[in-house]
């Protein structure tokens, strides 16, 4: 199987579906009442995911509440919870004292910040997160390691400190900013995005009614073009918000959470994401059918390497 076999049996298509956000919602005059009582998270709910996150932790490293500090954050603990989303998105972010992990697990010394917070995150989106999307038959409960310990640093919306059962960052009242600079970057992104799916359907349906095979090669090419420039628009998009929420970044008023977020709510971030998935899952196809197995960078080999030996 080559690469162009392996696109054309996992393309499918895409839409542009809008999708309400918290982001560009009414603040409540409360916080989710399914959350809090009298500004405190419901202690039901705290100790069900610290449960669910501890077993889980326990299972391949030793004594996590030594160097863990566990949080909710987000718009799910803000006064914009209520987009109707179903299920609401629902953030468990986690810091880590490495040099306390380190000690604590002496078989991970070699490894940088960032390699055991990848290593962290690579358990949690194969192991946690199949089982926490419908948590409370209510939140798509996402747990995830930030490489900075301290949450203050990353600007977020609101933090709810699970370890200590208090407010990091309290919730504050916002509107979304007006900015007609904003606005007109949004408006490229979204033409942009436009003109990719056009030529991704085009593609698509070009290869279906294809005669020769030089045609055929054509659309594939034309294919591969719009799936390659539809997957890095979107990282491009998102690693701008991934800044946004960092020490450099402005949180919630950065321009490129706002263009982020104005990308949700037309649509165009969600069909994004399926040509960035769609991408990363060609290949990985690729690579299967070629070598056997998928090709992982050497970083991901060292840490699986420490990991085979739990």
């Amino acid at each position: 199987m080559n690469y162009y076999d392996a696109l054309v049996a996992q393309a499918t298509p895409v839409e542009v579906v809008p999708s309400e956000t918290s982001y560009f919602s009414t603040p409540g005059v409360g916080l989710d009442p399914r959350l809090f009582r009298d500004n405190k998270l419901v202690p039901a709910v705290r100790s069900a995911i610290l449960r669910i996150l501890f077993e889980h932790l326990r299972k391949h490293y030793y004594h996590p509440e030594a160097y863990l500090h566990v949080w909710l954050a987000g718009s799910a603990v803000s006064y914009q919870w209520s987009a109707a989303r179903t299920p609401a998105d629902l953030d468990c972010l986690i810091g880590v004292n490495y040099l306390m992990f380190r000690q604590t697990n002496p078989e991970y010394k070699a490894l940088s910040d960032q390699q055991i917070a990848d290593m962290f995150n690579e358990d949690f989106r194969n192991e946690l997160h199949p089982i926490t999307e419908n948590f409370l038959e209510a939140y798509e409960l996402t747990f995830y390691v930030n490489v900075k310990s301290d949450i203050r640093s990353i600007k977020p919306y609101a933090a709810y400190s699970l370890t200590t059962d208090d407010w990091t960052v309290a919730p504050e009242i916002k509107k979304a900013p007006i900015n007609k600079a904003w606005d007109q970057t949004v408006t490229r992104d979204t033409s942009f995005t436009m003109e990719i799916l056009e030529r991704y359907t085009k593609a698509l349906n070009d290869i279906k009614s294809a005669t020769t095979d030089s045609s055929r090669r054509n659309a594939e090419a034309a294919l591969k073009l719009a799936v390659e420039q539809g997957s890095a628009l979107f990282d491009m998009i998102h690693q701008g918000r991934k800044t946004a929420f960092s020490p450099s970044g402005q949180g919630y008023s950065d321009v490129a959470n706002y263009r982020w977020q104005s990308g949700k709510s037309a649509g165009t971030i969600q069909a994004l994401k399926q040509l960035k998935e769609l991408n990363t899952k060609s290949k990985k196809e690729f690579e299967a059918s070629t070598y056997g197995m998928e090709l992982p960078d050497a970083s991901t080999l060292v840490r699986r390497a420490l990991s085979a030996k739990r």
